[in-house]
């Protein structure tokens, strides 16, 4: 294209190079954006790329239309050498392209034949024949449709003793629909009227204007009439008028000129880029739309184990609570128990039995089976009753959880292959792996934390109640202690009274202190009762938070466990609908940007003057 340009102006070559640098980054950036697009057809994605070349070749005008139109006669008229074979029937089976050379020179290269010509027309802009449109011949109208892409300018040709017929028409408004500059030549005019020449243009106009929406460019041609012309030397101008090729003549070399050239020079890339947008953006638009329902599907699959869960979370819960309660029942019994070791009407009972305690005689009973006085109490009170039955009401947890996923489990695969079938078989070969029933199930969680809570429940009935025992022991040691000074002190007194011969009211005195010695030990008992209580409420407490914290934690562990368990069984199914999900959205927005950058290449194109 800069050969085109080497004797324009500097500043016009300054602005197209600095264009078509933009341009081909623009470009580079779609054709990477319209790869990612799953399932766009390689044609397609073929004629992305070619759009990144396109301005790096001569100026295209491709010929279409029905075979023996004369689009081969006409472009031999053109450059004034019969350089093109033309014949009664389809001699153009391959699309053949005429450049600017300096000698006459074919080469033959995939589907096209590329012709060089020292023609000065070909200086300017290069000339494309197709095989027709309606060809007879299989492969022709392929062949011609995808090499229309590529084009700057379309001339449809077509007879004048058969103009606008149904297929015409129709090719009209296909190659209208690739966005490419159209003009309507009419051939063979030498074998009509020229009254009717004039009636043959409009009826074609108006067809156009129906079909278009907008009236068409028509030109009225003889190939013949412009091939007998250029046999004179110098050439016949009368004929040559007559045959309305100056004016292809004048458009090509004055009308078509540097600036506009230029412009549809870019442009023609645009073009190309925005039809397979277009496509890009009709096959994202599908995958979503079919996708759609699936990441339904997906957030039902995810709603399906979040309920599980949240279910599988109460029911930890609930065991949560009935452990409380057990602890509490347990712990308001021993309270209950302890108080009642302590109240006011076993005070006495206590002194003798800390007696016991200090010579012996106790411990010699115990061995025998007699109990302590914490002993009878917490048996009175069962209070180890609650507790015994904590470890059974944690083992209802894991039949629970178990159960749960592994019926989950199954109702998920069967749901998940069910939406799998439906998939499309495009979509069915993304998925990675297979939806399979676990083999084995883990138990191993909750079964490690059991000795742990065993333990914190042995704590509960043995070295608690060990701590209170011993407490309550030294307690009624300590006040059988008391009862034993005061009683000493008073005997005392009451040999020193009787020794001195004290009056009577000197014993009274003594007797007096002695009771209120002794009533004054005995009436702490309760409240030693009391903070006793508290402390082992205290102690327990700890206890108690100390398993419900293993035990939820193992809870916690399991259900993550069933968590995962059920996300793995239908991983494949998740992933490969938030896969094309993510795809689909991602290249849906790199399409937007990439039609914002060619919307706004496009308006600086437009200042190309």
């Amino acid at each position: 294209m800069n050969a085109i340009l080497s004797a324009e102006k500097p500043t016009l070559l300054t602005r197209y190079d600095t264009l078509r640098r933009k341009q081909r980054e623009v470009l580079t950036a779609t054709v990477d954006t319209l790869s990612k697009v799953d399932g766009l057809p390689e044609d397609q994605l073929a004629q992305a790329r070619d759009a990144l070349f396109h301005a790096d070749h001569p100026y295209l005008c491709v010929l279409v239309g029905a075979f023996n139109s004369g689009k081969s006669s006409l472009i031999n008229a053109l450059i004034g050498a019969p350089v093109l074979n033309v014949g009664a029937t389809p001699t153009t089976n391959r699309i053949a392209i005429l450049r600017y050379g300096e000698a006459l020179q074919t080469l033959a290269g995939g589907d096209s034949d590329t012709i060089f010509h020292p023609a000065p027309l070909l200086q300017r802009v290069s000339f494309v024949d197709t095989p027709g449109l309606d060809s007879v011949f299989k492969g022709h109208d392929e062949a011609t449709r995808a090499f229309l892409h590529r084009a700057d300018l379309v001339l449809l040709v077509m007879l004048a003793t058969q103009a606008m017929s149904a297929s015409s028409l129709s090719d009209m408004q296909k190659l209208r629909a690739y966005g490419k500059r159209l003009i309507v030549v009419i051939n063979q005019i030498d074998l009509i009227e020229p009254s009717e020449r004039e009636a043959v243009r409009n009826f074609v106009v108006e067809q156009g204007k129906l079909a278009l929406g907008e009236a068409p460019q028509v030109w009225l041609v003889s190939a013949k009439w412009a091939s007998e012309a250029g046999r004179s030397t110098p050439r016949d101008a009368e004929k040559w008028a007559a045959s309305g090729f100056d004016q292809l003549e004048a458009y090509f070399s004055q009308a078509l000129g540097d600036a506009e050239r230029v412009r549809q020079k870019l442009e023609t890339p645009q073009h190309i880029m925005r039809n397979v947008m277009s496509a890009a953006n009709a096959q994202v638009a599908a995958q979503q739309d079919a996708l759609a329902e699936y990441r339904r599907s997906a957030a039902n699959v995810r709603g399906q184990i979040e309920a599980a869960l949240r279910e599988q979370e109460t029911a930890a819960k609930e065991i949560a609570a009935e452990v409380d309660a057990k602890f509490n029942e347990s712990v308001a019994r021993g309270q209950t128990a302890i108080r009642e070791v302590f109240r006011w009407g076993k005070a006495f009972s206590l002194a003798f039995g800390g007696l016991g305690e200090m010579i012996g005689i106790a411990r010699l009973f115990r061995r025998f089976g007699a109990q302590t006085h914490a002993q009878n109490a917490f048996t009175q009170h069962k209070v180890d009753e609650p507790l015994l039955q904590i470890s059974a009401i944690a083992d209802r947890l894991a039949p629970r959880l178990e159960g749960r996923d592994i019926r989950d489990v199954e109702d998920l695969i069967l749901y998940t292959k069910q939406e799998l079938e439906r998939l499309p078989g495009a979509l069915q070969a993304k998925v990675i792996g297979t939806l399979n029933t676990p083999q084995s199930y883990e138990r191993a969680i909750l079964k490690s934390a059991r000795d742990d809570l065993q333990q914190r429940l042995e704590q509960a009935r043995t070295t608690e109640f060990k701590t209170i025992d011993n407490a309550v022991r030294n307690t009624i040691v300590t006040l059988s202690v008391y009862v034993l000074i005061v009683v000493l002190i008073s005997l005392f007194l009451i040999v020193t009274a009787a020794a001195t011969g004290a009056d009577a009211g000197v014993w009274l005195l003594s007797v007096l202190m002695l009771l209120a010695l002794v009533l004054g030990g005995i009436s702490v008992m309760p409240l030693r009762g009391m903070f006793m209580a508290n402390a082992y409420a205290r102690r327990m407490e700890a206890v108690r938070t100390g398993y419900q914290d293993v035990l939820g934690k193992a809870a916690a562990d399991q259900i993550a466990y069933g968590r995962q368990m059920r996300q793995d069984a239908v991983a494949p199914f998740l992933r490969m609908v938030e896969s094309q999900l993510s795809q689909a959205d991602a290249v849906k927005a790199e399409l937007a940007q990439r039609e914002q950058a060619l919307t706004a290449l496009e308006a600086e194109l437009g200042t190309l003057r």
